[in-house]
């Protein structure tokens, strides 16, 4: 039996409110769009129906018709007593009406009520590959989108997958369609989270530069995986601030490949020292992925030496070498 005061104190935690409020949220909103997608689905080759005719005391039998029928290859039913009606590209209440003006016209029935339900949607197949949990091939419901299918494979592998490059291919298409997975996962943007048909392929890359190399006089220098937005403050806090007396944060160096020009790169001065003091935020550089960010020891960093072994790093991480707690920038 449930314990109505028990129940009393326990939602009178804020953080169970809001969990409770939550869950009941995400529960009208799944039972709400699926049902305006039962009202707005068009049928298709394949489909199940189930057809159920009342008021039909005016023929031989008094019972109602009922009848399950699939719909065709060719886009057509056989329905009873009305024979042929097409159906693919019809809602359950187009098809509805249909049936009720043949059967009024042909069965001579006075306001028959017409009832189309589906039973069993068509088979409908679509693949994820890539950098997911578990790529292949599954069967999804007709009208499932693409975050759908993106669940039903597991979701992304965390620190792996390249979020800003996945693409979308149908069916019998060579075009592979850009999908901004990042702005859909993480800036609720569902513009790009369109309906899978069968024989869709979603694919998810692995990040190749989806890292930051934090280097020189800092606790724990090595590769840290890119979380968009990652600031100059996030990599700190990553690596585990400051060596006391030894780090000059007042002459942190960034290292960016230039776009379009492998090998090349460029050098972002941040005097992080006033970020902290004064709050200038135009010192918590913004990071990329593939940044490489040296913190000397003195006020005169060797930038030729920073600017060469950026091109090791580079070639290391991209190769999937580790250089986890090894300062190479050290002197």
């Amino acid at each position: 039996m449930l314990n109505l005061g028990k129940l009393g104190r326990v939602m009178n935690k804020p953080t169970m409110k809001v969990k409770l409020v939550a869950a009941v949220m995400m529960v009208l909103m799944i039972t709400s769009a699926f049902a305006r997608q039962t009202k707005t689905y068009t049928l298709q080759p394949d489909d199940l129906i189930r057809i159920q005719v009342y008021r039909t005391s005016s023929i031989a039998s008094p019972d109602p018709i009922v009848a399950d029928i699939p719909v065709g290859k060719d886009g057509n039913i056989s329905a009873p007593f009305a024979g042929i009606i097409r159906a693919v590209g019809k809602t359950t209440a187009q098809l509805e009406e249909d049936l009720a003006r043949e059967y009024t016209k042909r069965l001579q029935l006075k306001n028959p009520i017409v009832s189309v339900t589906i039973t069993r949607y068509r088979t409908v197949r679509a693949s994820v590959g890539g950098s997911v949990q578990r790529p292949g091939t599954y069967e999804i419901r007709p009208g499932d989108s693409l975050i759908s299918l993106l669940n039903t494979g597991g979701g992304i592998i965390p620190d792996v997958s390249d979020l800003r490059r996945a693409t979308l291919k149908h069916s019998g298409s060579d075009e592979r369609i850009p999908i901004d997975l990042y702005a859909m996962l993480n800036q609720a943007d569902t513009s790009q989270n369109y309906e899978i048909q069968d024989g869709d392929e979603l694919m998810i890359p692995q990040g190749v530069n989806n890292k930051i190399l934090v280097s020189g006089s800092i606790q724990q220098p090595g590769f840290y995986p890119y979380r968009e937005p990652m600031t100059l403050a996030d990599a700190i806090a990553l690596a585990h601030g400051e060596i006391q007396t030894h780090t000059m944060f007042s002459q942190t160096l960034i290292i960016r490949e230039k776009v379009g020009e492998p090998g090349e790169y460029l050098r972002i001065r941040a005097n992080y020292v006033r970020f902290i003091r004064n709050g200038d935020s135009s010192q918590n550089v913004v990071l990329q992925p593939g940044d490489i960010i040296y913190f000397p020891e003195t006020n005169t960093p060797d930038l030729n030496r920073i600017s060469a072994l950026a091109n090791v790093a580079f070639i290391i991480d991209r190769f999937g070498g580790s250089l986890f707690g090894i300062n190479i920038f050290s002197r």
